[in-house]
């Protein structure tokens, strides 16, 4: 009786890690896309800190470009682009040359910001 029961344990056990194993997987890859809705914006206006590209997988069939603003009470704001618009796909652009090195982020939001910045002066 006691050896029905060991293998019962062993089967269990082989099942709850196989069961863990898959579940561990399938957190990896996104199930849908993280932006249902984009803003068409030509230009992104306001103070950008921070932004974040995904490209095409499995869930989702399209390149998302969430964008984190800054807003005045010092609160941000997550919004995404639309990535026909004129600046998301110059910050495409930038993000491909930095070759996606998330620790050089800053370097596409300065352009930006030198950018408006010609703009303003116009």
């Amino acid at each position: 009786m006691s050896f029905s029961v060991q293998k019962m344990f062993g089967l269990l056990l082989v099942f709850l890690a196989a069961v863990y194993i898959e579940l561990h997987q399938a957190q990896d890859i996104p199930a849908r896309c993280s932006c249902p809705e984009t803003t068409y914006m030509k230009f992104i206006k306001g103070n950008m800190t921070n932004f974040q590209v995904f490209q095409k997988h499995p869930g989702c069939d399209k390149i998302e470009f969430i964008v984190t603003m800054s807003k005045p009470d010092n609160s941000t704001e997550k919004v995404c682009i639309n990535t026909n618009g004129k600046m998301a796909k110059a910050f495409l652009r930038c993000w491909e040359r930095i070759n996606k090195d998330e620790s050089r982020k800053m370097e596409c939001i300065d352009r930006k910001r030198k950018a408006e910045e010609r703009a303003s002066e116009e």
